[in-house]
């Protein structure tokens, strides 16, 4: 990210290119490698470091470790996908594990130490009319009896 300021945005759509052209080759094809997967891993963690505030939440790292993790589950340098009498190392599966644990444990954790909302049982009185990209159905969920949100929240 050395470039130029009025080169940036192009470094990040061609950043953002590249990516997205190895992602889909990942789902046309079924199948990836160390390569492929390290070379999303370094993309994608380009641009967490240069979004700063915008990519500082949770959410990036723990993208960036699954992302990492998924390096050790796929073949080193076949672009083929592991047959199913294959398992994937204890490593990665274990890594995946301790990943989810402190995800759940997270969670849980801003739950009971965060805003009294959540004590209350009323977090979701205002998750739908206030979450970064509502979908169509938030308008009714919103509207549904305060009960429902209690049981929702819990």
């Amino acid at each position: 990210w050395l470039a130029n300021e009025n080169k940036m945005n192009q470094a990040i759509k061609t950043v953002s290119g590249i990516g997205m052209a190895l992602s889909a080759a990942v789902a046309v094809l079924g199948a990836s490698n160390v390569f492929i997967q390290l070379s999303l891993w370094v993309l994608y963690h380009s641009i967490v470091n240069v979004g700063q505030r915008w990519y500082g939440f949770g959410w990036e790292s723990q993208l960036l470790e699954t992302g990492f993790i998924s390096v050790l589950m796929v073949p080193l340098l076949s672009l083929s996908p592991f047959p199913a009498a294959w398992p994937a190392s204890w490593v990665s599966i274990w890594a995946l594990r301790w990943l989810t644990f402190r995800i759940m444990l997270g969670a849980g954790m801003i739950k009971i130490r965060g805003d009294s909302c959540w004590r209350d049982l009323t977090a979701m009185h205002y998750h739908y009319e206030t979450q970064p990209v509502p979908n169509p159905f938030s308008y009714y969920f919103h509207h549904t009896p305060g009960w429902f949100h209690k049981f929702e929240t819990m």
